[in-house]
């Protein structure tokens, strides 16, 4: 090839990417991200609450893991919506698939807002419930896929995790938002005022974020990854084989390494920033408002730090990155949760900074690992297959496991053995990857 003639993909991933180009991209990513995760986790930072409107009352721990199950439901859904949302987006493009995901998330969250509790009508309020757990699962399952696809292909192969990791922090920052929100809340309303009415704001408030989040990707130009292939292919794009299909038959190894990866990212997400909360709350005798304030200064240490995570996997490489922030995981998830039973707020906040710290350093490294795992025919459907897989193994499960553990071994802490399991499942995952940072990404 002479140097005068440089095709597309040569440039694409490479330092020549225009900054502020990489800035408004890493925006829409975020916003979507921001949008999902508020809309997510606002159910289980009020599971109590959620446990006395929808589900009898006549006992508590009862209705407590019924909400959990609920929580749980919405990610079965997830790995359908992967793919799904995978093969649109592998087929006709980033951009569109990027603007439904956001809009559906909200409005679905809005509905659960104006659903009626179990006393005024019945089972009917419970099922109701799922429904729309569910269209937020299947809406969750092409996301975060769809949006590091997206902010992968246009970000230089030099930063290409610091840009990914924006997605992480608009992530952090949605679960922030709504920690905060629901620590106001429970700080100003009665336990009636919040059973009543006040459980509803958070779901309300999601439509506006979503139609802003809509506005923004509605603005974007398409992948500049996804065009090139579109150029290079001879038959169109939206009439080749299933982009999944292509995936499962050519990707097996990076769908397995997603997986693998994932199992540990979510378990470490969910117990520490979603039924972390509940925990201090019920197990470590913090008030709902103190529970509530620490899970949200764990996020706000995790937000601050994840793009320098990010930009130092870029240095270093993935693999380093990975291993390292697993194995600190493996070996802190017990003695975290011995500190978070204290009922001291300040050792509580220590035991879960500790392990937020090490889901950060995960979360500033996994997404651009997982775009560098696939080429552009299947990295949305490859990537989105993986990762909710991984979803639905621990994610979905880790609050009602923490719950279950808690229940039926009469330990505390045995919540952190589930965290460490995960964590160690990531490690060996991590120990077969083969280092791919600072290489353009594969085509095909």
């Amino acid at each position: 090839m002479s140097s005068t003639s440089v095709p597309k993909q040569a440039t694409v991933g490479q330092a020549t990417r225009p900054p502020l180009q990489s800035r408004r991209v890493a925006l829409a990513g975020a916003i979507g991200t921001f949008v999902e995760y508020y809309d997510y986790t606002v159910y289980g930072f009020l599971a109590l609450t959620l446990a006395a409107v929808f589900f009898p009352a006549q006992d508590p721990t009862a209705a407590l893991l019924s909400t959990l199950a609920v929580f749980a439901a919405a990610f079965v859904l997830r790995p359908l919506g992967g793919i799904v949302l995978g093969h649109l987006g592998d087929r006709y493009g980033r951009r569109p698939v990027l603007a439904w995901a956001v809009i559906s998330m909200a409005a679905s969250s809005f509905l659960i807002g104006l659903l009626p509790g179990y006393a005024t009508a019945g089972v009917w309020a419970t099922v109701m419930l799922v429904a729309l757990r569910g269209v937020q699962g299947l809406s969750a399952g092409g996301e975060t896929g769809g949006a590091t696809t997206y902010v992968a292909e246009w970000s230089p192969s030099g930063r290409r995790a610091f840009w990914c990791s924006t997605i992480q922090m608009g992530n952090l920052l949605g679960v922030l938002t709504g920690s905060v929100l629901v620590a106001v809340l429970y700080a100003t309303l009665s336990t009636g005022q919040m059973e009543t009415w006040g459980w509803r704001i958070p779901f309300l408030i999601s439509l506006p974020l979503g139609l802003v989040g809509l506005y923004i990707r509605r603005r974007l130009d398409e992948s500049p990854e996804f065009e090139d292939l579109k150029d290079r292919s001879r038959i169109p794009v939206e009439r080749q084989k299933s982009p999944i299909a292509t995936a499962l038959r050519r990707d097996r190894a990076g769908i397995a390494r997603v997986t693998g990866f994932s199992v540990g990212a979510f378990a470490g997400y969910y117990i520490v920033y979603v039924y972390g909360a509940t925990f201090l709350q019920g197990e470590g005798g913090l008030t709902a408002v103190e529970a509530t304030w620490c899970t949200s200064a764990a996020l706000v240490l995790a937000a601050v730090t994840v793009l320098g995570w990010g930009a130092l996997s870029d240095r270093i490489g993935r693999k380093p990155m990975l291993l390292g922030a697993f194995a600190a995981m493996a070996l802190l998830a017990y003695p975290a949760f011995i500190l978070m039973g204290t009922g001291n707020i300040g050792l509580a906040f220590l035991g879960q900074a500790a392990l937020g710290l090490c889901e950060a350093a995960v979360m500033g490294t996994i997404l651009a690992a997982f775009t560098e795992l696939f080429g552009t025919r299947t990295r949305f459907s490859g990537f989105g297959l993986g990762y909710n897989l991984g979803a639905i193994l621990t994610g979905a499960t880790a609050p009602y496991i923490g719950t279950w553990l808690i229940s039926n071994t009469g330990d505390p802490r045995s919540p952190g053995l589930f965290l460490v399991v995960a964590a160690v499942v990531s490690l060996i995952t991590a120990t077969t990857l083969t280092e791919t940072a600072h290489r353009p990404l594969m085509k095909d």
